[in-house]
């Protein structure tokens, strides 16, 4: 048996993007762009466009889409205080996958995965602040963000289908959601403990849900980083710790499952001088300098991250 999983589809997209910053005074501004663009899928095959008029007698094999997206964003900043805020507007078009995949085997939850050409743009609505304090030593800045994305695309299960594939757990296809909502929101700062020494921290949250109150695959859990930095005439070393609290908002109907928390520690050295007409940097370091074991909410099928890994590298400045 043959089958086009992937069936050679062509896309062409011509676009305009227009961007603007106007400048209101020292202390303020606005940025705002705008674009618009043509899309065009062609299913060259001709046997791939017959296997997908199995579930889509209608379909044709050549689809134009419209695309559009503005934004607008304000800043100010005087002193010690500054702060903005944004609205914007996009859509995109369905990926490959998402509008031609033809019974495409998913390993990571163990489904074959079939497209739907007949699905509408997603939609996304956004809104974002931020707020920042700086004060000789130290600086703080809180963001925020928020999207509203209409005709969400996501692989729903259909049990009416059985698989191709031997073993795996049924069929999905790409369904529009209603709606789905993310939001996302980070903290950051920064303290000079000295001229040569400084301290940087950050943590970021994010939530998502769609419309029937499920939780949406692959939001990160509460992630932190947080490193101490000294720079002094030509010498630069940091050493950071970062990782992920316990994934809890995981979502088992989209078969996502619970990963637990973790920590890494690097660390990194370097020393740039001058050779002749040229700076030479040397960097030094080690990633995952305890050799944790570990794996991340992104992570296909849980398989764990690198372990210590000693790194080098050499940049020549012509």
């Amino acid at each position: 048996m043959f089958m086009f999983t992937w069936p050679d589809v062509r896309t062409l997209y011509n676009g305009l993007f227009a961007e603007d910053n106007y400048v209101i005074n020292s202390q303020s501004g606005l940025r705002m762009s705008v674009s618009i663009g043509l899309h065009s899928n062609k299913v060259a095959s001709e046997m791939g466009l017959e296997s997908l008029q199995i579930f889509y007698p209608e379909m044709e094999a050549q689809q134009h889409r419209f695309l559009k997206s503005i934004s607008a964003n304000y800043h100010y900043d005087k002193g010690i205080f500054n702060y903005g805020f944004g609205m914007g507007y996009g859509e995109r078009a369905p990926s490959v996958s998402e509008g031609y995949g033809f019974y495409l085997y998913n390993s990571f939850d163990n489904f074959d995965q079939i497209g739907n050409p007949n699905l509408k743009n997603e939609k996304s609505a956004e809104g974002n602040a931020f707020v920042g304090l700086k004060h000789k030593k130290t600086s703080v800045k809180l963001t925020a963000s928020y999207f509203h994305i209409s005709d969400y695309i996501i692989a729903k299960p259909n049990a009416a289908l059985v698989p191709m594939t031997i073993g795996a757990s049924g069929v999905k296809i790409y369904t529009p959601v209603s709606y789905a909502t993310i939001w996302n929101a980070g903290l950051s700062s920064e303290y000079k403990i000295a001229p040569e020494l400084k301290w940087n921290g950050q943590l970021i949250y994010t939530y998502g849900k769609d419309s029937d109150n499920i939780n949406l695959p692959f939001m990160s859990p509460l992630s932190y980083r947080t490193s101490v930095n000294y720079f002094k005439n030509r010498i630069a070393a940091e050493l950071s710790l970062q990782g992920n609290a316990t994934q809890t908002l995981y979502s088992p109907y989209y078969v996502e499952d619970k990963t637990p928390n973790f920590a890494v520690i690097n660390a990194s050295f370097g020393y740039t001088f001058k050779f002749s007409r040229y700076t030479v940097g040397i960097n030094v370091g080690v990633e995952n300098l305890l050799d944790s074991y570990y794996t991340t909410y992104s992570d296909w099928n849980n398989m764990p991250r690198m372990g210590r890994n000693l790194f080098s590298d050499l940049i020549i400045k012509l």
